[in-house]
């Protein structure tokens, strides 16, 4: 029973951090090194599920930091991936199937491997969510994948494309841009158009462009269809083991990386359900906090 307790998500996940956003006193103190990995584990006094917060992939710890606060009634994990942040990984091996064995030794070093979780991804997050609840060798409860899709457009692959030419070259300010214009919708970049320079230094100062660039290149391999780690294997894998209690996608109507009824044919693979968040593109938990973060509480609440 106590590991079927629901619990909460809250936070401003994105694919870039804003350059604004302040750490709580909080997760500044919790900071940790966790099996290697740069991380906040914070404890509570509950028997709540631990949730378990995976970022995309031009995130890093503090990009959820911020958002702490709406997670004090349950043990809440953040942690950098390979390829996150400043952190020095080996590069080399950038599987979905190595950021499950490292998650593996981030819960163990966190105390949690014998306790099921629930884990919330967003982006290359919320591919590795699948991935780890495919595995079988973790515990999860219930996964909330944010903007991702059981195949991408054109489009969606060649600003990825883009991007990836950019990080090899070095130009991280040129991939902050590239990937701010690919992520946002119109609407909300005309609104916070003074900010995004803030923004993409921000992600030029703590990521690295070996890190990012090595994260976007096995993206675009696990694209192809007859790719063992394709969404649409993971999610067909997740449904025969009946590897966890359920799950969600969430997809941003104007999402033009991983559309809205690419979400949903994934969900329907999965046998999982699906939520689209009305005006918001690739980065849903950024453009509509409110409505994502209600949608993930209430799926995470359910009985």
């Amino acid at each position: 029973r106590t590991a079927r307790r629901h619990g909460v998500v809250r936070g401003r996940a994105a694919f870039i951090q804003t350059a604004t956003a302040s750490m709580s006193a909080r997760a500044a103190s919790a900071i940790t090194a966790l099996a290697g990995h740069r991380a906040v584990l914070i404890p509570a006094a509950s028997d709540f599920t631990p949730l378990v917060l995976i970022g995309g992939t031009g995130q890093w710890v503090d990009s959820w930091t911020t958002h702490v606060s709406g997670f004090r009634d349950r043990p809440l994990l953040l942690y950098e991936t390979a390829g996150q942040g400043k952190v020095a990984h080996d590069l080399s091996d950038m599987t979905l199937t190595r950021h499950t064995r490292d998650l593996q030794a981030v819960l163990a070093a966190a105390g949690w491997a014998d306790r099921p979780v629930d884990l919330a991804g967003f982006s290359f997050g919320g591919r590795l969510a699948m991935a780890a609840a495919a595995s079988g060798g973790l515990q999860v409860r219930r996964v909330v994948s944010t903007a991702v899709a059981s195949r991408r457009t054109a489009r969606g692959r060649f600003a990825l494309r883009g991007c990836l030419a950019s990080l090899r070259s070095g130009d991280m300010q040129g991939f902050g841009y590239q990937i701010t214009l690919a992520s946002y919708s119109s609407s909300f970049l005309a609104e916070h158009e003074a900010r995004v320079p803030k923004w993409v230094d921000a992600l030029a100062r703590e990521c690295t462009s070996e890190g990012v660039g090595a994260i976007i290149a096995e993206t675009l391999a696990t694209e192809e269809e007859e790719h063992p780690l394709h969404t649409e294997r993971l999610a067909s894998r997740i449904a025969s083991a009946g590897a966890v209690e359920g799950g969600l996608i969430i997809s941003g109507t104007e999402d033009a990386f991983s559309t809205l009824s690419s979400g949903a044919d994934l969900a329907r693979v999965a046998g999982w359900e699906h939520l689209p968040i009305e005006g918001a593109a690739h980065a849903v938990p950024l453009e509509k906090p409110r409505a994502w973060r209600d949608a993930v509480k209430g799926f995470l609440a359910k009985p």
